[in-house]
């Protein structure tokens, strides 16, 4: 498959964009979560299983394959029980690429080879990635970093 582990690894490092807490508007110095780190760490989640979709071997099975899609699957609904504010177009559109990544998977056919696999899906695959780096380069990376939080 086309590797796009660079693009989808530099979205991974950015994981700790995810890591701050805004202060609560009690005063009492308690901090509440911020929604935004949850749904970081889901969709940096929710990537890594993409990357190791992409990283699949040129010996990989179909039924590799649509185990790798399922886990994908899986990490997306992960993603959207904790999207919160964050529901919206850019999310419909990763749900709308990973839904036709799953149907091209399930149509593929028993026997057929990871060639085949790898024509079906890498198109799809690729900008289903593209879609979660854009949703992440959004919404993640405007976070502050533990190290640029001031101390309180």
């Amino acid at each position: 498959m086309t590797r796009l582990i660079g693009s989808l690894a530099a979205v991974l490092l950015a994981l700790a964009a995810c890591t701050s807490s805004t202060p609560s508007s009690g005063g009492g110095g308690a901090a509440t979560p911020d929604p935004t780190i949850a749904f970081c760490a889901a969709l940096d989640n929710y990537a890594g299983t993409l990357v190791k979709l992409d990283a699949l071997p040129a010996t990989a099975s179909v039924d590799d394959y649509n185990a790798a899609v399922a886990t994908a699957k899986a990490g997306l609904a992960a993603v959207v029980a904790v999207a919160g504010p964050f529901v919206g177009a850019q999310l419909n559109d990763a749900q709308t690429a990973q839904a036709n990544l799953e149907a091209a998977a399930a149509q593929l056919p028993p026997g057929a080879t990871p060639a085949m696999a790898e024509i079906a899906l890498t198109p799809l695959l690729e900008a289903l990635i593209q879609e979660v780096a854009s949703t992440r380069n959004a919404i993640c990376n405007t976070r502050p970093t533990p190290s640029t939080v001031p101390a309180s």
